[in-house]
């Protein structure tokens, strides 16, 4: 938990992520909001018991810890796999969220890279899991020797590679999203929401921006891949701050 704010957002991060996703990200917006990173489940430091790992199931778990927080309404800013889980936390419970900022989001379309996310999955090395994470990035060169070392470290606790396969095998039917979640909340009338891509994503298509009900707020940054909210970190902030200011 950062800053003192009025309002409060919660930071949801992707599949085989963690809380340190929005490193880049924390400190800053919570000079406007107290703002709260989690670890999803059966990632970072959470339990690695997802249940059936369904979007269904980690939504209730999130709308359980702004229960326990005392968190009545919350801005949801989600990457991913997480944008996914905001929007299916915001069609059952819409009154728990004041607003939505989507980034590189499941659930807005089909298409996605699955061999991606088998391969994350499966990977038990660093020369098998190298290629694949430099998929997240425009600037493959950002993938350091760290960073995959502390991905197979994280990989190797007990209980991860049973949970992200579960996951896995809940979030992709063959070589698709098994479902994309009702664009309900994006309608006009739903919650005010941002939508936020890099022109490069190889994950989650930016065509996926694109279509929105017109009350939906998109940008599409060139130079940046899935992981736009690390490498186009200032101009993310910037574009969101301000859609909380507006």
């Amino acid at each position: 938990r950062l800053g003192s704010g009025k309002k409060t957002a919660v930071l949801l991060h992707g599949f085989g992520g963690d809380l340190n996703n929005f490193l880049f990200n924390h400190s800053v917006l919570a000079e406007q909001h107290t703002v709260y990173a989690v670890d999803l489940p059966g990632h970072g430091s959470s339990s690695k018991t997802v249940g059936d790992g369904s979007l269904a199931s980690m939504a209730a778990t999130i709308q359980q810890l702004l229960l326990e927080l005392g968190i009545a309404r919350a801005d949801l800013v989600a990457h991913s796999m997480g944008g996914a889980i905001a929007l299916q936390l915001t069609k059952t419970e819409p009154g728990l969220v004041n607003s939505l900022v989507l980034i590189a989001s499941a659930g807005l379309g089909p298409e996605i890279n699955a061999g991606y996310l088998r391969g994350f999955t499966e990977s038990r090395s660093r020369r098998e899991l190298k290629p694949h994470v430099q998929q997240l990035f425009h600037d493959p060169s950002l993938v350091t020797r760290q960073v995959i070392e502390d991905l197979l470290k994280y990989k190797r606790l007990d209980g991860v590679q049973q949970a992200l396969q579960t996951i896995l095998d809940s979030f992709i039917e063959g070589e698709t999203q098994a479902a994309a979640v009702s664009r309900q909340a994006l309608e006009p009338g739903g919650v005010p929401s941002l939508v936020i891509w890099g022109a490069d994503d190889r994950i989650i298509p930016a065509d996926h921006a694109r279509g929105l009900p017109e009350t939906v707020e998109a940008r599409v940054l060139e130079k940046c891949g899935h992981m736009v909210h690390m490498e186009g970190a200032a101009a993310v902030n910037r574009l969101i701050l301000d859609f909380w200011s507006g």
